[in-house]
């Protein structure tokens, strides 16, 4: 399955630069906007959100599960501040908003059968028919297939784009949880509507246990568990003025047309707009993960606090990280460590982001800079006092899972590209060849070139990464020497002869198992793969499985987590063979 877009997103005319000189330049002025007003911007007139006060409602907490159980996909309803109306959503489990979290045991075969029972797609006028896979039946029988993403687990459970059932149908996925410890997610991975799935409520948080990090108060680190052990699933969203969520961001573009990613003016966090917590005296944990469309986050205290980061995608790190500030792009987790103890009852504690808006973006979109996450207000009692671990397990220690890059001979070179019809991985669209096909149980370095006006986080199915190093590189000298040939043919030269500046080593708190990784603009980004055995992994990676529509498919695909990208030709397949 290929396309050619007839209708392509924001970068496809106007910030299609030429070659040289003036890839990544703003093509028009935009003024960031502070903590309210959103402007028009050109011909883009952006659809504004209600003015909602921060920190009035209190953070709702998913419940969690555990065992075997059929979940049901279904429309409901939530209210996403005391200010706006009760809003139309989708979620998993009967829950008002998104899905429960999902508890299970590592190397335990965990069940669970979800049933599609929607009935019209909560966002039926904003469906683009011209992207792969869609058609007008998606207004009225969405389809949807569930992705436990960072997963080890077999090619026909692995929420495969094409593998996708209908309202009405059920499918049972079996989670193998072979790996440890660590807090994955699953979503909706179904091809040419993840990105108005995800947001309509189809996403949910999966924690994985072993006998070390085993969530009860008893656990052999002495980690925080129970009421002090807090998922945080953090996404920016428009809101129509009668509460219901607004995936649109242009006032201007055709219904059922993708033309600029969805980005929000307003954060919330487990669905509340910029909610309050009450913590006690103590240290917390808290699973973060970034759900969002596009925008990443650069995240810290707004006292300036240190905190620690135990672990990210993979698990936890082998000894934690104090910092001050840490950045997630979507698709990302952070498992963070929060120490109370030292404030006084009353005292309040913003969660707060300074991430800047990529100008290029933020001209078309209406983007801007949302500093407000959410409050945390110390109450008065003690709570978890136990020190912060600083040694733990996992990590890139693991020899059988990461060795030195130094010993890996085989370098693939993988492109983020823009050419005269918009971005593409390796100037292909999704479907067309070749697909990558590294070996089973070899070791590769990915040179990820990112050519392209944005950064993009990259995630690789059933794998994990280790990220090597960043460097930047001479974008205009590059492309100079190397002319993109047209869309369709695999283009992704290497960017050794154009490099500028030092390698850069990647921040403290991306050590270790990564199954997503931001991939800046203008910047060849490596990253460390080992790709399993079928002997390793107790199935075969490249069987060939039967899809719920009776296609014959095989292998994973990887892609740009930017949601709106991958269902727009920012996704590839990827075998791994014998």
């Amino acid at each position: 399955m290929s396309h050619r877009i007839s209708r392509r997103r924001l970068l496809s005319a106007g910030m299609v630069l030429g070659a040289l000189g003036t890839v990544g330049a703003v093509t028009r002025a935009m003024a960031i906007a502070p903590d309210g007003e959103l402007t028009s911007q050109g011909d883009q007139v952006t659809y504004p959100s209600p003015d909602l006060t921060p920190y009035v409602d209190d953070l709702w907490i998913p419940p969690s599960l555990s065992g075997d159980r059929t979940l049901s996909m279904a429309r409901s309803s939530h209210r996403f501040h005391r200010d706006l109306g009760t809003a139309p959503t989708w979620s998993f489990g009967g829950q008002p908003y998104l899905g429960p979290t999902i508890e299970a045991r590592s190397g335990e075969t965990l069940k669970l059968t979800f049933t599609n029972n929607l009935n019209g797609h909560l966002f039926a006028n904003d469906i683009d028919t011209t992207l792969d896979g869609t058609s007008e039946e998606d207004r009225t029988r969405p389809r949807t297939s569930v992705h436990l993403h960072g997963a080890v687990v077999r090619p026909e459970f692995d929420g495969h784009t094409e593998n996708t059932f209908r309202t009405g149908a059920s499918m049972t996925y079996e989670f193998t949880n072979g790996q440890e410890a660590t807090a994955l997610w699953y979503h909706d991975h179904a091809m040419g509507i993840t990105r108005l799935n995800v947001p309509a409520g189809l996403a949910g948080m999966y924690l994985i246990r072993d006998e070390f990090d085993t969530g009860t108060a008893s656990n052999p680190l002495g980690l925080p568990s129970g009421d002090y052990e807090i998922p945080l699933i953090v996404a920016d969203h428009r809101f129509n003025e009668d509460g219901s969520l607004n995936p649109r961001t242009a006032r201007n573009t055709p219904e059922g047309t993708l033309v600029e990613p969805m980005v929000g003016d307003t954060m919330t966090v487990n669905g509340v707009v910029m909610p309050t917590l009450e913590v006690a005296r103590g240290l917390y944990r808290f699973r973060l993960l970034n759900a969002s469309n596009w925008r990443a986050y650069h995240l810290y205290l707004s006292n300036n606090m240190a905190f620690r980061v135990i672990g990210n995608d993979g698990g936890l790190l082998n000894s934690s990280v104090s910092t001050t500030s840490i950045r997630v792009s979507p698709g990302e987790r952070a498992d963070l460590l929060i120490d109370f103890s030292a404030l006084s009852g009353g005292d309040t504690v913003e969660l707060r982001n300074d991430e800047q808006v990529n100008p290029s973006i933020a001209a078309i979109t209406g983007g801007y800079t949302l500093p407000r996450v959410m409050r945390f207000t110390v109450s008065s009692s003690t709570g978890f006092t136990k020190a912060a671990p600083t040694v733990l397990r996992g990590g890139p220690s693991q020899p059988a899972a990461l060795p030195p890059a130094t010993a890996v001979p085989t370098r693939r070179v993988v492109g983020l590209t823009l050419t005269g019809e918009g971005m593409a991985l390796s100037n292909l669209c999704y479907g067309e060849d070749p697909v990558e096909q590294p070996k089973q149980g070899s070791t590769e370095v990915w040179e990820i070139v990112n050519s392209t006006v944005e950064d993009h986080p990259v995630h690789l199915h059933l794998v994990n990464m280790r990220v090597l190093s960043r460097q930047s590189f001479d974008i205009n000298a590059y492309l100079k020497a190397n002319p993109a040939p047209p869309m369709g043919n695999r283009w992704a030269p290497p960017a050794d002869a154009f490099l500028t500046g030092q390698s850069q080593a990647p921040a403290p708190w991306e050590a270790g198992l990564k199954d997503t990784v931001l991939c800046p603009l203008n910047t060849v980004t490596r990253v460390l793969v080992r790709f399993p055995t079928a002997d390793e992994l107790g199935f075969d990676p490249d069987a060939v499985f039967t899809s719920q529509s009776g296609e014959r498919l095989q292998g994973y695909v990887w892609h740009c987590h930017l949601i709106d990208h991958e269902d727009d030709c920012m996704m590839a397949k990827y075998r791994i063979v014998s």
